[in-house]
């Protein structure tokens, strides 16, 4: 395993921290308004953005750094959108949802592909990857969902996000020299 992931296994631990917190937040939200499920998604994306890119950041001498940076950069712009248009329509706020987990499914599933077979924990980052897209792909292909079933979706879907992190860390952390 890359010694900058070793060393920073905290920057991981903390994104899937955030997912799971996220997670609860989103599952307990399910009867307000949706004013707040945008606060939380909003903050969610610029979370798990802001981490991403520190975490990419920090793993500069890596040769596949800019996927990470890229998928922060992207989750960072959607958070940044989720604010500035409140008043987006549920239909276009579940587009959204559905294009990023596509794509930072995609950004995932790359990032395990081009991992050394010798990093442990490379699957559940190809794993979570590949559950991200079909996230995205049932969300595109179902957009009427209730909003109940909507913010469930997103919150399962973050919380196994954020226990693969989380496993990942433990796993970059115990592989320290």
């Amino acid at each position: 395993m890359e010694i900058k992931t070793t060393k920073h296994w905290w920057a991981i631990l903390i994104r899937g921290i955030v997912a799971v917190i996220f997670a609860f937040l989103a599952i307990l939200a399910t009867g307000f308004a949706l004013d707040l499920l945008l606060l939380f998604l909003g903050l969610y994306l610029l979370l798990d953005g802001l981490f991403a890119v520190i975490g990419s950041l920090l793993a500069t001498s890596h040769k596949n750094w800019w996927i990470l940076l890229l998928e922060g950069l992207f989750s960072i712009t959607a958070g940044i959108i989720v604010f500035v248009w409140p008043g987006v329509t549920l239909l276009v706020l579940v587009y959204l949802v559905a294009f990023w987990a596509v794509i930072t499914g995609i950004f995932e599933f790359l990032a395990s592909i081009m991992a050394t077979w010798t990093e442990p924990g490379k699957i559940f980052i190809g794993i979570s990857g590949v559950l991200s897209v079909i996230l995205g792909i049932l969300i595109f292909i179902y957009p009427g969902f209730s909003v109940t079933a909507v913010i469930w979706l997103i919150g399962i879907y973050a919380f196994i996000i954020g226990l693969s992190l989380i496993f990942f860390s433990f796993k970059a952390r115990a592989a320290r020299p």
